[in-house]
């Protein structure tokens, strides 16, 4: 996640908002625009970018289709305003399979989803629209890894605690105008899907806790 200032089962966000949007709608919890509500927004990406290191020069656009394999990476942008809320976290949203099949959310995988990576990367001076393996942001730091898992499932697996939002790794300072980049990638595993705005979310996201 690159900062640049100036420019589920387990929590309860209400707030569902695109990060590029200037009017003050979002999808309420359940689940229709409605008005700007007081508490933690969780932000959809205002890019969803991939990457293919097997095809370095192949230009691919933002759009809803997110793959990982150890050939693809996703890039993510948000572009946040001024809040009260001072800290946010990167975390999958992922629906359990009943849910899913009644949304119409569903994804593809294999291998391990409990250490997919999330990336601190440069942000892009242009607008991040399109990308290539060549052209794709640089790497900083490894943020930490979440878990593509449904809530409750997520909390049995890694045997999280109450409050475990506050400690995760991809936890950073916000609040104030700014620009956040990342990229996702994963070892070893495949997972695909369409990350559609709308509630029940199926999604990389970006979340206020506090």
């Amino acid at each position: 996640m690159s900062m640049v200032c100036g420019s589920q089962a387990s929590i309860q966000v209400w707030n569902y908002l695109k990060s590029s949007d200037r009017k003050v709608r979002m999808f309420s919890h359940h689940g229709h625009f409605s008005e700007w509500k007081a508490g933690p927004t969780t932000y959809f990406p205002s890019n969803i970018i991939r990457v293919n290191k097997a095809l370095p020069d192949q230009v691919y656009t933002s759009g809803s289709h997110v793959i990982l394999s150890d050939d693809d990476s996703m890039f993510f942008q948000w572009h946040l305003s001024k809040r009260k809320f001072k800290s946010c976290y990167i975390d999958s949203v992922v629906l359990s399979p009943e849910e899913g099949l009644a949304a119409n959310k569903t994804y593809t995988s294999s291998g391990s989803l409990t250490q997919i990576q999330i990336w601190n990367v440069t942000t892009p001076k242009k607008s991040m629209k399109s990308l290539s393996w060549n052209s794709r942001p640089q790497r900083i730091a490894l943020m930490g890894t979440v878990a593509f898992l449904p809530g409750r499932e997520k909390i049995e697996q890694l045997e999280l605690e109450d409050g475990w939002q506050s400690l995760m790794p991809t936890r950073f300072s916000c609040g104030k105008k700014m620009t956040v980049s990342i990229e996702v990638a994963c070892e070893g595993c495949r997972l695909e899907f369409e990350q559609v705005f709308s509630r029940p979310a199926l999604a990389f996201d970006l979340i206020e806790i506090g």
